[in-house]
């Protein structure tokens, strides 16, 4: 963004009161361009969605996402509303928004993760929240006709994640393509779709949902599954700690069961453990790797997916079982 017509366009808006006013750029992972603006009497957020990602392959995707995730802020903040930040201005011609700057000595909770600091209470709010939510926009008319977004979902999740893996693979494509297929025809409730610790900001007791410009209504399984399939790859970069790693990502799956009631159904938990093996195999093999795993790491993720996608447990217990087992081997 061009930061002098910015400032200008904000105190025009009535935003900004000085033109010596800051610019911070803030991590905003490969999707987006985040700025912290503060001119010493406002300080806020703006975002704006990027229609080239930052990766090496090439990922483009449809800008008006931007407005999709202002409207999962306000939906989501209509029951909770600690849960998100609010948004202060939308500008939906230029397709960006300004929003509060998280503080009050909250953190980002993939950091407090890498620092070792494994709180279970935050598992607990990050199950508990996302089965709020999903079970809130069950069957919710509404949020199907709103988030009628599977075009971006395609081009954000499902081509990166899984179309593109499994065309990496081909002994496994099958069962890739046939994974998508289902997702994308699977119409339940309201999911974030990007819905993991580099998202969420903990601190105080409280966690505040972030990034959620895929979102769609769509398969509550994908979003489990995305955040669940961070601790099962976490607890391979860090073996010493996998049990705890791996305990927090069991509390989140416990927590979310409860909240979120009747969306889980008799088969979801089958589909979990299917579909995880695919997204960990993803974060090797897709078009967003991820940066912590070393050669041996990836080839231990291959191993373990190309012997679980074929014949994957019913039981997501089962399967943290048989991942724990690997790493004690390792």
């Amino acid at each position: 963004m061009d930061q002098v017509a910015l400032c200008h366009y904000l105190i025009d808006k009535g935003l900004l009161h000085s033109q010596d006013a800051t610019f911070t750029p803030l991590s905003g992972g490969v999707s987006c361009e985040i700025l912290l603006i503060d001119d010493g009497r406002s300080r806020f957020v703006v975002k704006r969605a990027l229609d080239k990602l930052k990766v090496k392959d090439d990922w483009f995707a449809d800008i008006k996402r931007n407005i999709t995730e202002q409207e999962y802020l306000r939906y989501v903040g209509e029951f909770l509303p600690q849960s998100v930040p609010t948004i202060l201005y939308s500008d939906t011609e230029k397709y960006f928004f300004c929003m509060e700057m998280i503080e009050g000595g909250l953190e980002n909770w993939k950091s407090r993760l890498l620092l070792g600091k494994y709180d279970r209470q935050y598992a607990h709010l990050a199950g508990n929240n996302l089965g709020i939510i999903h079970r809130r926009s069950y069957g919710d008319a509404v949020a199907r006709e709103k988030f009628d977004t599977l075009k971006d979902f395609t081009e954000l999740r499902l081509d990166p994640y899984l179309l593109k893996t499994g065309s990496r693979h081909p002994r496994l494509n099958p069962y890739f393509t046939a994974e998508a297929e289902r997702i994308a025809a699977t119409s339940t409730c309201l999911i974030h779709g990007d819905y993991s610790p580099k998202n969420l900001m903990v601190g105080s007791g409280r966690l505040v949902i972030l990034d959620c410009e895929v979102a769609w209504y769509g398969d509550p399984v994908f979003d489990v599954a995305f955040l669940l399939n961070h601790f099962l790859l976490k607890a391979l970069h860090r073996p010493k700690n996998a049990a705890q790693i791996l305990g927090i990502g069991l509390k989140v799956w416990e927590s979310y069961t409860f909240a979120a009631d009747a969306v889980v159904d008799d088969a979801f938990e089958a589909r979990l453990c299917h579909l995880l093996p695919m997204l960990m195999l993803a974060r090797v093999d897709g078009k967003s790797p991820v940066e912590y795993l070393d050669s041996s790491q990836q080839q231990t993720v291959r191993e373990f997916s190309y012997a679980l996608i074929p014949d994957s447990p019913k039981i997501f217990n089962r399967l943290v079982h048989q991942w724990a087992e690997l790493l004690t081997a390792e």
